[in-house]
């Protein structure tokens, strides 16, 4: 996450000598949330797999919720493995500049996870109102995602580059990220309470999904600026909930989708080996010509 000047010396959850018992229960939700992220691992292959494995799954709006679990793992994963391989292959430490290119590829991570969802819910705004410029959207949306690419990428070669250095620069990319992302709630908050446009579940899911990142950009910003010793301790030692919170957004999402999607909910359901009918299941091989109402999110 972001990275204060004096992060190896005030982090709660790196490895130290004489624990307090304020460091064991740093220790403890470090385990507690193992549990939590395999359901989120979980919830993000089942998206993955479902929508590359079923025929009717394949198209445009799936495919940002597609988008949103590959970088939701990147996200996730990033920094258990890079302390692995910090473990095994780096035991007399890394070089700072390595490591802080790698420190950054959990941001990285968050910056398209966060595009991708709010994308879905817009995306499904666009299909159901049709403006003159759907039709070019429709058929060249993939240049729009390699755009999202290329911007985060970007980003994330230029904060690996300038990282560690002193004052703003230290977390140059958190705070764009922050920037970014309260436009995104912005965006997505003014279309959920327009009279303009007609809601749908899809713009509901993605405005939950980035509400529930809220706690974790504001503790991470707050330990970026707080000059008070006990508050940045409390926060150090609270982290984990908003932590929490982020790690459980593919699970909310796949419950979302069970929920109000026939189509996915059957894919789950044959995914876990539940019963599903043979008229429904056979659905799921169909082109899809056009969305029903039943499908819209």
């Amino acid at each position: 996450m972001a990275d204060n000047s004096s992060v190896w010396e005030d982090d709660p959850h790196l490895e130290k000598h004489g624990r307090s018992w304020l460091e064991y229960l740093a220790l403890t939700t470090d385990y507690l949330s193992i549990p939590l992220c395999f359901l989120a691992v979980l919830a993000d292959y089942s998206l993955i797999y479902t929508i590359l494995r079923y025929r009717r799954l394949k198209n445009r709006t799936n495919y940002y919720l597609l988008n949103f679990a590959a970088f939701h793992l990147v996200y996730i994963i990033s920094t258990p493995l890079f302390y692995l391989i910090l473990d095994i292959f780096y035991k007399d430490g890394m070089e700072i500049n390595w490591y802080c290119t790698w420190s950054r590829v959990e941001n990285f991570g968050m910056a398209l996870l966060l595009t991708f969802i709010a994308g879905y819910g817009v995306d499904v705004l666009i299909e159901d109102h049709k403006p003159t410029w759907f039709s070019k959207y429709r058929e060249r949306y993939f240049y729009l995602f390699s755009f999202f690419y290329f911007l985060h990428f970007m980003i994330y070669l230029i904060s690996a580059s300038i990282c560690f250095k002193e004052a703003f620069r230290n977390n140059f990319n958190f705070y764009f990220l922050t920037i970014y992302y309260l436009l995104e709630v912005i965006f997505l908050l003014y279309l959920g309470i327009s009279d303009k446009y007609e809601k749908s579940n899809a713009l509901t899911i993605s405005i939950t999904i980035l509400l529930i990142w809220l706690p974790l950009f504001f503790v991470y910003n707050l330990l970026n600026f707080v000059k008070d010793t006990n508050v940045e301790f409390f926060l150090w030692y609270s982290a984990f909930l908003p932590e929490y919170l982020a790690y459980s957004s593919p699970i909310i999402v796949s419950c979302q989708l069970w929920k109000y999607n026939k189509h996915f909910k059957t894919a789950f359901r044959k995914l876990f080996k539940r019963h599903v009918s043979f008229p429904d299941y056979e659905e799921l091989f169909m082109n899809e010509t056009k969305i029903d109402d039943d499908d819209k999110m």
